[in-house]
């Protein structure tokens, strides 16, 4: 009896394990939201109660929140540029000033996670 109790225990074993081979790793949802002239600490998320931003406080409770972000750029798509390839204004040649286009040979973190099986968009700015 108790050799067949460890038969049971190990072919339990390895069939859940054989099991969960065929299923994909379960992956995050990510959210990236950037908006133009928004100042700090106007979203309930934040702490402020005289704005009202009930969709916006619901994403930021559940996931990340970013308190002490800051950019070392005076424009916007410098500091877009810099947020999208993680690296600093003075290494993205054009891309670190305000130029209306954006190279292809400085790739974003959005190229990487769609070359790694992940659907990605935008929409405005980017």
């Amino acid at each position: 009896m108790h050799s067949l109790a460890k038969r049971v225990i190990v072919s339990v074993l390895l069939l859940g394990g054989w099991l969960s081979l065929g299923q994909a790793a379960e992956r995050p949802n990510i959210l990236f939201a950037i908006a133009d002239d928004w100042s700090f600490g106007h979203a309930g998320a934040y702490g402020c109660d005289w704005v009202r931003t009930p969709a916006f406080d619901r994403v930021a409770g559940e996931g990340i929140l970013f308190r002490r972000a800051y950019t070392p750029n005076a424009k916007c798509a410098p500091s877009r540029a810099i947020i999208l390839t993680g690296r600093n204004s003075w290494q993205l040649g054009q891309a670190g000033n305000h130029m209306t286009f954006f190279p292809a040979k400085f790739g974003s973190w959005m190229e990487l996670l769609e070359a790694n099986g992940y659907s990605t968009g935008y929409t405005g700015k980017g």
